[in-house]
């Protein structure tokens, strides 16, 4: 059974080159554009990875991911935050948030197919993910 990964960007053309890219490594994607709408998703999907935009119209990706840490009792499934601001502050709180991992735009999908491999790979606990603020 393919690895199920949700994609939240109100960007439709990263989304959708996201979706083609992911899709073609044989990962099941699907894509929302919104923080209240990748909630409502992942009920019924069940992701077993999220990618998630920083700013969204709606919720931000920072509350988004505490929602999905808290309600969803994920704690073991991984959180990609991708977004355009890579401040310390914005990835000290990417990171109190519950983020796995912190992703720049323009992304660099080579980095990001080896982080969603190693995120797959049952030895995967512990590994130092991209992004991940020093404390």
């Amino acid at each position: 059974m393919a690895k199920r990964i949700l994609v939240v960007d109100d960007d439709p053309d990263f989304s959708e080159l996201l979706q083609f890219r992911l899709r073609s490594l044989n990962y099941d994607v699907r894509t929302v554009a919104s923080g209240t709408e990748a909630l409502y998703l992942a009920w019924s999907f069940l992701p077993d990875l999220i990618l998630l935009d920083l700013v969204l119209p709606d919720l931000d990706g920072l509350t988004v991911c505490e929602i999905f840490r808290r309600e969803f009792n994920a704690s073991q499934t991984p959180v990609f935050l991708i977004t355009a601001t890579t401040t310390e502050a914005i990835q000290a709180a990417a990171h109190i948030a519950g983020a796995s991992g912190f992703f720049a735009k323009p992304l660099d999908f080579e980095q990001l197919k080896a982080q969603i491999e190693a995120a797959f790979t049952p030895q995967a606990v512990g590994v130092s993910l991209v992004g991940r603020p020093r404390v």
